[in-house]
């Protein structure tokens, strides 16, 4: 069996315990930063990249925007049933498109971290996205928003937010002194990748720092 095995291996590139040990290594590679992280090494030589740089740690989330979906849903039906009953009118045509843009605009937010920017991005279209450079970010909080800071693009006095759900956010303070929140439903995962990301993925460097 064991060569029948190694033949299939050598002959496709194949291995049927494949998937079972990419699970394993994935396990041991997440538990070295606790349950709930999603911090992740690059594969590559030991200590760097595929191009030879040193590791990156990445980190992506998407958070839904669930109330956002369900009003703009409503509103859609709305119209439809409007259009049946009335026949379609220009109005409530473009009413219409207009709604579908703004949900797939502002159906989601997806943070990435990775070793050179932060980055974050509105929507499966990517229509509206956004990205600061690590070493401009001096540093990094969680905070709570206040409830009447809405959801979308708004701008408080703590800089712009940006946000599709929930009152929970981190605030970044920029060396420029600038700031801004992102909105999401995991603060202290993405506070950690940011912090992670500033000092290479090494936590400890940052008690030294």
């Amino acid at each position: 069996m064991t060569l029948l095995l190694d033949f299939i291996r050598k002959q496709i590139g194949w291995c049927p315990n494949a998937n079972r040990m990419a699970i394993k290594t994935r396990a041991e590679t997440s538990s070295a930063f606790g349950a709930g992280d999603r911090l992740v090494k690059n594969p590559g030589p030991a200590g760097s990249d595929p191009s030879g740089k040193p590791w990156g740690w990445e980190y992506e989330h998407t958070q839904r925007g669930t109330l956002i979906i369900a009003a703009v849903a409503a509103v859609i039906l709305i119209i439809i049933a409007s259009m049946l009953v009335f026949g379609p009118v220009w109005v409530t045509v473009i009413v219409a498109g207009i709604t579908i843009v703004a949900l797939a605009m502002f159906s989601t937010l997806t943070v990435s971290v990775q070793q050179d920017a932060l980055r974050l991005w509105f929507g499966p279209i990517r229509l509206i996205k956004k990205s600061w450079p690590i070493s401009d970010i001096a540093s990094v909080t969680t905070v709570t928003n206040r409830w009447y800071y809405g959801w979308g693009i708004r701008w408080t006095p703590r800089g712009p937010l940006y946000n599709v759900a929930g009152l929970h956010a981190v605030e970044v303070t920029l060396v420029s002194g600038k700031m801004f929140r992102i909105g999401t439903d995991e603060p202290e995962e993405l506070k950690r990748a940011i912090e992670q990301a500033q000092y290479g993925g090494n936590p400890a460097a940052r008690s030294k720092g």
